[in-house]
């Protein structure tokens, strides 16, 4: 199964020490950039594309970025996606939501991931609005406050996101100055 990559390797490795260095850190620096845009752009999942730069870095020169660097990388990478489906699940609640509400706001955007930028900043407000009215038996202007719920929660999840790729940036800064 990872075969490719000893192949990869192979055809890298003669490059000579300073190309392949140089392209471990333009990895690790773009994959930073690209982890912090996909904060904003929810297409891109910022976390996981940060934490497998800092894992490509550590594969391709092994003397940085500990091995518990990596896994507190993990562990972030983690709370990352907690916080982007609480924040909306939460924002639902917070405005009136049934447990109806928080269950369509998470469903609306786990669907809204198939149908592109719209779909994944909308899913989640259709999703709350659909499943009050359907299934909680919600008046419509319970299940609008609801699904603006969602919305204003979907924001709050990216301050988070936002927040965990800062400190996950911060995490391998400090790795990468103590040694």
């Amino acid at each position: 199964m990872w075969d490719w990559l000893n192949t990869v390797w192979e055809w890298i490795r003669p490059m000579g020490a300073y190309t392949l260095a140089g392209l471990a850190w333009l990895l690790l620096a773009f994959s930073a950039a690209a982890g912090l845009v996909g904060v904003v752009v929810p297409v891109i999942p910022g976390a996981i594309v940060l934490f497998l730069g800092a894992l490509i870095h550590k594969w391709m020169l092994p003397q940085f970025l500990d091995w518990w660097t990596i896994g507190g990388l993990l562990l972030l990478v983690v709370v990352d996606r907690l916080v982007d489906f609480a924040g909306t699940a939460l924002g639902a609640k917070w405005f009136g939501g049934t447990k109806w509400g928080i269950i369509g706001a998470l469903v609306g955007g786990f669907v809204g991931l198939f149908a592109g930028i719209i779909g994944i900043i909308i899913g989640p407000v259709i999703g709350a609005i659909v499943f009050e009215l359907i299934w909680a038996k919600s008046h419509p202007k319970e299940a609008a406050r609801a699904g603006m719920g969602a919305g204003v929660g979907f924001g709050i999840s990216t301050v988070g996101r936002f927040i965990v790729c800062v400190i996950m940036l911060l995490v391998i800064f400090m790795d990468l100055t103590i040694y």
